[in-house]
C-alpha cells in the first residue's frame, strides 16, 4: 500500500458532480510517417498496454479510509481491464476542427470512474479536415484525476507512450519501463480505522511543524507588504468578472497554435523577460479584447493563478502532485502591448521573489502534510470560495499553467506527434483555464471554460490570435529597425 499525500487527497475533496478534478491531455498523430498500413485500434491498445508499467498509477485505484479519517491509499485494481480504460471514437464527416472541439469538450466534461484506476484514454479517428493537421491523422485523449498526477507527472507519462528516432532510425523509448509492483488492498476494521486516524493525523501534524515554523513569519511579512501595497496603490486583489462565477456541468474548449520562435522574439522586446512573460502578455491581451467586446473590461488588471512545480532534482515525477501556487497580474489595464509586457515582467519578477523568500517547497509541504481530519473542511472551504475566485475578496480571474515539451519529434508506433495540448479542470469561481504547451518549435495555447461563462470559445480563441499577431508585428518591426541600423553602426565602427 502507498498513501496519497494531503495535497493529492485534497483534489478528491474538492470534487463536485458538475466540476470534477481531472485533467486531459490531447495528442494528434500524423499517420503518413507509419510504414505499411495505417494503425488499427487494437494495435494502439496493445502498445498502450505494453507501456503501462512506466507508472504504478495505471494499474492502481484509490481506496478511501472510512469517514475520511485517514489518508486515502493506492491499491492494485484487481478488476483492471485495459478495454475499459481505452475507448474508440471517430469524428463524422467532414472531420473538422469544430467537431473535434465539441467532442473534446464532451469527453472532458464526464467524471473519471474512481471505482477503477483513475484514468481513461480515447482514440479518435477521422481528423480529415483540420487546417495544419495532415489528412488521416488520429488523436488520443488521456484523462486522469488530478489526485493521481499534476502537470509535470502527466508530461512524464506523455513521454512514456512515445519513442524518439534513434540510430539507424530505430525507435528508442523515451522513458524506460519500470518493474511492476503489487500493492495489497487494505482490510479495514473498527480498530484499523481508529489506528489509522491516530497515526495519520498525529504524524501529519508533526511533519507540518517544521515547514509551518519556517513559513508563518515569512507569510506575515509578505502579508503586511501586500496590504500596504493594496492601500497605497489600490492594486491589491483582482476585479470581479464573468470568470468569477459558478460553472455548469458542460465544458467548452479550443486552442490556438503559435510559433515558438516568434514568442521568443516577443519576449526579447523586454530584456530579461521570459517566454512565460510573453505568453502571459498575449493571454492578457486576449482577455482585454474579449471583455472589451462584451463592454465588461474593468479598470483594474485581471489576475491569473499559476501552478509552480516544486519537485526537487531527485524526486520522481511519475505520479502525485508537488506544486505551489502564485498569482500574476495580466495587466489587462494596459492597452499598449509593449508596455503590458514590461509591466508583466516586473510583476512576475516581484511575485517570484516573494515566493522564493517564503519558500515554495515549504508551502507545498504544508499541503502535502495536512492532517486527514482537516482535508474535508479544506475541500469545502476551497469550493465555497472558488479557490480564491469567489467570496468577498477576489484573488484571481483565471489560471494559466505552462507545460514545456521537447524540441525533438516524438513517435508512437511510427506515427509522428504533431500536436500536444491540455484541457484543465474547472471549479466554481475558477471558470477559465489557459494551458500553453510547447513542442518541436510550436506553442499550443488552449482554453477551457463553461458555456455559461464563455458561450463563444471560438471568439475568445480569435482574441488570442489577434493579441499574438499584434505582438508579432511589433517584434518584427523592432527586428527590422535593428537590422536597418546595424549596417550604419558597423560602418561607423570601421571609421
Amino acid at each position: 500500500m502507498s498513501k496519497l499525500s494531503g495535497q493529492d487527497a485534497l483534489f478528491l475533496k474538492v470534487d463536485r458532480p458538475h466540476a470534477a478534478s481531472h485533467c486531459t491531455m490531447i495528442y494528434i498523430y500524423d499517420q503518413s510517417t507509419v510504414e505499411g498500413q495505417r494503425l488499427g485500434f487494437r494495435e494502439i491498445v496493445r502498445h498502450i498496454s505494453d507501456r503501462l508499467d512506466v507508472s504504478p498509477v495505471f494499474r492502481r485505484k484509490i481506496v478511501q479510509v472510512p469517514y475520511g479519517l485517514g489518508y486515502p491509499y493506492w491499491v492494485e485494481d484487481d478488476l483492471f481491464d485495459i478495454d475499459f480504460h481505452v475507448r474508440h471514437f471517430a469524428l463524422p464527416k467532414p472531420g473538422d476542427w469544430r467537431q473535434f472541439c465539441i467532442l473534446v469538450s464532451r469527453i472532458h466534461a464526464r467524471s473519471v470512474d474512481l471505482a477503477r484506476a483513475p484514468w481513461e484514454m480515447y482514440v479518435i479517428e477521422g481528423l480529415d479536415n483540420i487546417e495544419g493537421i495532415p489528412k488521416g491523422s488520429f488523436a488520443i485523449l488521456t484523462k486522469s484525476h488530478h489526485a493521481a498526477m499534476d502537470g509535470t507527472a502527466a508530461a512524464e507519462l506523455t513521454w512514456a507512450l512515445h519513442d524518439i528516432a534513434g540510430a539507424q532510425g530505430k525507435p528508442v523509448a523515451v522513458v524506460p519501463d519500470r518493474p511492476a509492483t503489487n500493492v495489497r488492498r487494505p482490510l479495514w476494521g473498527p480498530l484499523d480505522t481508529v489506528s489509522r486516524m491516530l497515526t495519520d493525523n498525529i504524524s501529519a501534524s508533526a511533519r507540518m511543524a517544521r515547514p509551518l515554523a519556517r513559513v508563518l513569519p515569512k507569510l506575515a511579512i509578505a502579508g503586511l507588504r501586500s496590504v500596504a501595497r493594496s492601500v497605497l496603490t489600490a492594486g491589491g486583489g483582482a476585479p470581479r468578472t464573468r470568470f468569477n462565477t459558478n460553472v455548469s456541468a458542460a465544458r467548452v474548449w479550443n486552442s490556438v497554435t503559435l510559433d515558438l520562435a516568434t514568442v521568443k522574439q516577443i519576449k526579447a522586446l523586454v530584456p530579461g523577460a521570459t517566454v512565460n512573460d510573453a505568453v502571459l502578455t498575449i493571454i492578457g491581451g486576449a482577455m482585454r479584447r474579449y471583455l472589451e467586446a462584451k463592454d465588461e473590461l474593468p479598470d483594474k488588471s485581471l489576475v491569473t493563478l499559476a501552478p509552480v512545480n516544486t519537485r526537487q532534482g531527485g524526486e520522481a515525477a511519475a505520479s502525485g502532485n508537488t506544486i505551489s501556487m502564485v498569482t500574476f497580474p495580466l495587466r489587462t489595464d494596459i492597452e499598449d502591448p509593449l508596455e503590458r509586457l514590461e509591466a508583466v515582467f516586473t510583476a512576475t519578477s516581484e511575485s517570484k521573489a516573494i515566493q522564493n523568500g517564503i519558500g515554495a517547497e515549504d508551502l507545498t509541504n504544508l499541503q502535502k502534510f495536512a492532517p486527514p481530519a482537516t482535508l474535508g473542511l479544506a475541500g469545502r472551504l476551497a469550493t465555497m470560495m472558488g479557490v480564491g475566485g469567489k467570496g468577498p475578496v477576489i484573488l484571481h480571474n483565471c489560471l494559466v499553467t505552462n507545460v514545456p515539451g521537447p524540441n525533438v519529434p516524438l513517435y508512437m508506433l511510427g506515427a509522428k506527434l504533431v500536436y500536444w495540448c491540455g484541457v484543465g479542470p474547472l471549479v466554481d469561481g475558477l471558470s477559465l483555464i489557459w494551458n500553453p504547451t510547447s513542442y518541436c518549435g510550436k506553442m499550443f495555447v488552449s482554453l477551457t471554460s463553461s458555456p455559461n461563462v464563455v458561450p463563444d470559445p471560438d471568439f475568445l480563441a480569435q482574441c488570442l490570435k489577434d493579441s499574438y499577431e499584434e505582438m508579432q508585428a511589433l517584434a518584427e518591426a523592432t527586428l527590422e529597425a535593428v537590422e536597418k541600423h546595424a549596417p550604419k553602426k558597423r560602418a561607423t565602427a570601421r571609421k
